[in-house]
């Protein structure tokens, strides 16, 4: 190969790489800053084909997606001074391109160091103004609220945006979490206690209410009855003397033959006198004929 192609090969291939050099492509998923002998001269570009200066300008290309780390605090302090393992995770996205990098200097590992220790110290401060019950009980929500906003303020210099905090887990130490329990089943236990004495207190209400108008209810029924029984008699006994007014016979009739049937016919053995009182309709009296003669 002669001098001559050597020479145009290289120039070629000097060509080609400026060329290569001189354009840069950005997606949909990335930011950009253009950086020019160490200083920032392009950012944010919209996505597609765009050109810089080749050899000169240098293009730095970051994630604008929300990213999530997760870590451990192994100890953390409540306001009673006992020990907590809290695990948690982060979610954050660059807010402010050139700010990320000069502060960062687009380095996603010492981002995500220096946002670990943002978080932490505000998960330290939060716990510490709290209870463990109140730590893992409702005001859970309220601890990562005020970590969030907090650590906002803090990763605003880094050019950063923390979109969400969470605590994934709360481990207590086994004589804590021990205690914390039985004082928890304890609570409970009074609680039911409470309930239950309640519920005996309505329940010997109600049953009192109950008897109370069980007694007036049969106490009124009585007093009814009584009163009907009084008029059914009383009609009855109107009944019998009109009957008896009327035909005084036939009402003497009527009430021995109710006599009988009442008294005879029993398993008892009576003695009675045929010709007495009680068999009077059985004996009727001989009546005198028309047809009998006088001696002369």
């Amino acid at each position: 190969m002669s001098p001559k192609q050597i020479i145009a090969i290289v120039l070629v291939l000097v060509v080609a790489y400026t060329a290569y050099d001189s354009i840069f492509t950005v997606n949909e998923r990335q930011r950009v800053v253009v950086v020019e002998l160490g200083e920032i001269i392009g950012q944010d570009y919209d996505p597609g084909l765009h050109l810089k200066l080749p050899f000169i300008q240098h293009v730095r290309f970051f994630d604008r997606r929300v990213m999530t780390f997760t870590e451990e605090i192994e100890r953390v302090l409540t306001s009673e001074n006992k020990n907590l393992a809290v695990d948690f995770y982060v979610k954050w996205r660059i807010r402010d391109t050139v700010d990320f990098y000069l502060s960062t200097q687009g380095d996603e590992a010492r981002t995500r160091s220096l946002l670990t220790e943002i978080v932490e110290n505000d998960l330290l401060a939060e716990f510490s103004k709290r209870t463990i019950r109140q730590a893992v009980g409702d005001e859970r929500n309220e601890i990562v609220a005020a970590v969030q906003v907090q650590a906002n303020k803090d990763a605003n210099e880094l050019g950063v945006e923390i979109a969400d905090v969470r605590i994934m887990r709360l481990d207590l130490p086994d004589e804590v979490s021990e205690s914390v329990y039985e004082r928890m089943r304890s609570e409970r236990q009074e609680v039911i206690r409470t309930l239950r004495a309640q519920g005996d207190a309505a329940a010997q209400e109600i049953r009192s209410d109950a008897e109370r108008e069980r007694t007036i209810i049969l106490a009124n029924a009585y007093s009814e009855a009584q009163t009907l029984r009084g008029q059914g008699d009383a009609g009855a006994a109107e009944l019998y003397a009109n009957a008896y007014t009327r035909n005084p016979t036939f009402y003497s009739f009527y009430r021995s033959m109710q006599l009988y049937q009442e008294t005879l016919g029993k398993d008892d053995l009576l003695l009675l006198r045929p010709d007495g009182e009680l068999f009077k309709y059985f004996n009727p009296k001989p009546s005198t004929g028309s047809g009998s003669t006088s001696s002369p």
